[in-house]
Order: C-alpha cells, then sequence, then structure tokens
C-alpha cells in the first residue's frame, strides 16, 4: 500500500470507527473520503445481493439502487440537479433517495409511499 492509499485508507477508517485519538483537522478531501464509504457499501451490497438463497436479497436491492442514486446525485460532493431531477422520477417502491448537503453538514431521506413523498433530515 503505497502513502496516499494508506492515507485514504486512514481517513475512510476514521469516518467509520470511532477512532482512539480524534484527527486533529478537517480531511483534505471530505467528498472523496465520502465517495469511498460509499463505494465500500456498493460493493458489500452488491456481494449480499448476489449471495444465492439470502432471505434478505430483496432488501439489499432496494438498498442497492438507493446506493447507487446516492452516488451519482451526490457526484463530486455537490448535488447535480438534473441527477437529481431522474432519481426523482424515478424513486419507486421502498427506494430511498440520499442527499448529502454539504454546507449545512446534513442528510436529507427521501422515500416515496403510495404518491406521497416523505422527507427525513438527519442531524
Amino acid at each position: 500500500m503505497n502513502t496516499w492509499e494508506k492515507a485514504a485508507f486512514y481517513a475512510v477508517f476514521n469516518h467509520l470507527a470511532l477512532p482512539a485519538r480524534l484527527p486533529s483537522k478537517q480531511d483534505a478531501n471530505p467528498s472523496q473520503v465520502g465517495e469511498d464509504i460509499l463505494d465500500r457499501l456498493l460493493r458489500a451490497t452488491r456481494v449480499m445481493t448476489e449471495t444465492v438463497g439470502n432471505p434478505c436479497s430483496s432488501a439489499y436491492q432496494v438498498l442497492l439502487r438507493s446506493l447507487e442514486a446516492c452516488k451519482k446525485v451526490n457526484k463530486g460532493g455537490k448535488l447535480d440537479t438534473t441527477s437529481l431531477l431522474a432519481a426523482f422520477r424515478t424513486l419507486e417502491g421502498d427506494d430511498v433517495l440520499i442527499l448529502h448537503i454539504m454546507e449545512q453538514n446534513t442528510g436529507l431521506l427521501v422515500r416515496r409511499q403510495n404518491r406521497s413523498v416523505f422527507f427525513f433530515q438527519g442531524p
């Protein structure tokens, strides 16, 4: 593992697990850390979706669609209007649209139920 890969690995790890010592400064590229975390979640979800005989495979398929939409909409750490509108049009069933509003350091979950749309805001 080269120096850049090692630094990227530790940056991702520090966001997923509470380290013994908290970082003393903000990440150099927070959008890249977010994309790395999302890529790891996508890989893990694909494995679980493709596991033969998994009784939860339909739930993992919903999660996979939601994470893929999240990656398209939040690309580069910014919300993309074109992708966002496309994601709203294709939001179906149990899918959840995951939005990260970096300026407010918050998340927004959008879910459609029947003909209504529900919004849930995180801290």
